[in-house]
């Protein structure tokens, strides 16, 4: 021990805070209050010097010997508040750093003479940096709090900033990090706020209570004249599934589907795949048909199609996909995308998600689809790109319907295509001697037994 305190001392002299953090951090600063009979009672150095050694380093140290001493202030108590609490209400100080470690450091000090300060500097602070470090240690807090009332001092300061034009925003914020029901009721009190992003910030912490109050504010709060607040709302409804029936979601989330703001009606999407049910599945397939949609919308309609996994979804994301061939095939062209280039994105998203089924009752039915697909003469499927991750998709399904099909698929011109072909096979048992046996025919197209003759290298 007292070497350690010799090493400090000589760290201190020649200002080698890197040192002087190492030797700190190797003191026992607490004694525990039982020890078993017989043993030796561990030594304790003397706080007030491991205080004034770790307020030295954070005083003259740079950012990373700083960020290691914060470390050590929680392990010597209360102690340390009052000189953290005078760094940090020094306005004349200068080193904005400094400031800002304090803050960071009376964060992990759940007690009243922390708390206040912390708050304080939200009220008269005008540096932006560390206001928001104060609301981030403040947000800390929570149903963990070890002092029940330095959370409720903390709760009604930050409900008493409410009130004031010039800090309500960070009074938000920081409510917005408290997940605890304590915090509802203050955040209801402005989700009618002039500031769009007081009601947003509001209306997204709400959203994640499981309380009465909070289904109706986010219901009212979908038809909120700033698409930021309907969008919080409607990924907050997503979350709600168990209430749909009750608070007729599945009609409530349509109208956001074809909202003015792309973001909402790709949060729409989303909550609707989250219901589940095939009155959710009926709404997302109609924006398919509609095929007016920005690509990134419908590509994130037939993943939430996907996701819900019921028969008829699967039979939408058919029947959206021969749509669009139908559609080609008319225009007698392709439409020119940037991924995969001269391919449409949206078919190629709906072979990947069909590919992605887990429910072993509808697995079948995506591999006939994707099957059918493969064997049609659509034009979004003859791009080498869409076949590979048709072969993929096959391959995840690991239905053994699509063998046969996949070893015919090791024949294609495209080489991606026969890679692709012969990993999916590897995940089917029993395949090697199909093989070897399908090789040793004499009538077996060459592009095909040369496939094969690939596969097996690979198998072996």
């Amino acid at each position: 021990m007292l070497n350690v305190l010799e090493q400090a001392a000589c760290a201190v002299e020649q200002k080698n805070w890197s040192l002087l953090n190492q030797c700190l951090e190797q003191l026992p600063v607490k004694i525990r209050t039982t020890a078993a009979p017989g043993a030796e009672k561990q030594a304790l150095p003397n706080i007030n010097l491991l205080l004034t050694l770790a307020l030295e380093i954070l005083e003259t140290g740079d950012f990373h010997q700083r960020w290691e001493v914060a470390k050590v202030f929680p392990r010597l108590g209360s102690f340390a508040i009052a000189p953290l609490v005078e760094i940090l209400a020094d306005e004349a100080e200068e080193d904005r750093e400094l400031r800002w470690f304090a803050a960071r450091i009376l964060g992990d000090f759940h007690e009243p003479e922390a708390i206040a300060a912390l708050v304080n500097v939200l009220k008269t602070s005008d540096s932006e940096d560390l206001t928001a470090m104060a609301a981030a240690a403040l947000a800390s807090l929570g149903a963990s709090a070890k002092n029940a009332t330095a959370f409720r001092l903390a709760i009604d300061a930050l409900t008493d900033m409410l009130n004031r034009d010039d800090t309500r925003s960070l009074a938000v914020r920081a409510l917005s990090h408290i997940r605890h029901s304590e915090t509802i009721a203050p955040l209801l009190s402005v989700i009618q706020d002039k500031e769009v992003t007081v009601r947003t910030t509001a209306i997204e912490a709400l959203a994640s209570f499981h309380d009465d109050r909070i289904p109706p504010v986010l219901l009212d709060a979908l038809k909120d004249t700033a698409a930021p607040v309907r969008r919080e709302a409607t990924i907050g409804l997503g979350f709600r599934s168990q209430l749909q029936g009750e608070l007729e979601l599945v009609a409530q989330l349509t109208k956001q589907l074809w909202d003015l703001n792309l973001e909402v009606c790709n949060a729409a999407a989303i909550a609707l795949g989250r219901m589940g049910t095939d009155a959710a599945a009926e709404a997302l397939f109609a924006l398919l048909q509609k095929g007016t949609a920005p690509l990134s919308l419908q590509v994130q309609v037939v993943r939430s199609l996907g996701w819900i996994e019921t028969p008829k979804a699967l039979i939408y994301l058919q029947q959206a996909i021969a749509q669009r061939n139908l559609s080609l095939t008319t225009k007698e062209e392709l439409p020119t995308l940037d991924f995969p280039k001269d391919t449409d994105i949206v078919s190629h998203e709906i072979i990947a998600v069909l590919g992605r089924v887990e429910k072993s009752d509808v697995v079948p039915l995506a591999a006939k689809i994707l099957l059918d697909l493969l064997h049609s003469n659509y034009p979004t499927i003859q791009h080498p790109r869409v076949k590979q991750t048709l072969a993929t998709s096959l391959g995840h399904l690991k239905d053994p319907a699509a063998i046969d099909s996949l070893i015919q698929m090791l024949a294609d011109k495209d080489e991606g295509v026969k890679w692709h072909a012969i990993a999916a096979l590897k995940k089917f048992s029993g395949v090697a001697p199909k093989l070897e046996a399908l090789v040793a025919d004499r009538n077996l197209p060459p592009a095909l037994k040369q496939g094969i003759a690939i596969a097996l290298e690979n198998f072996s």
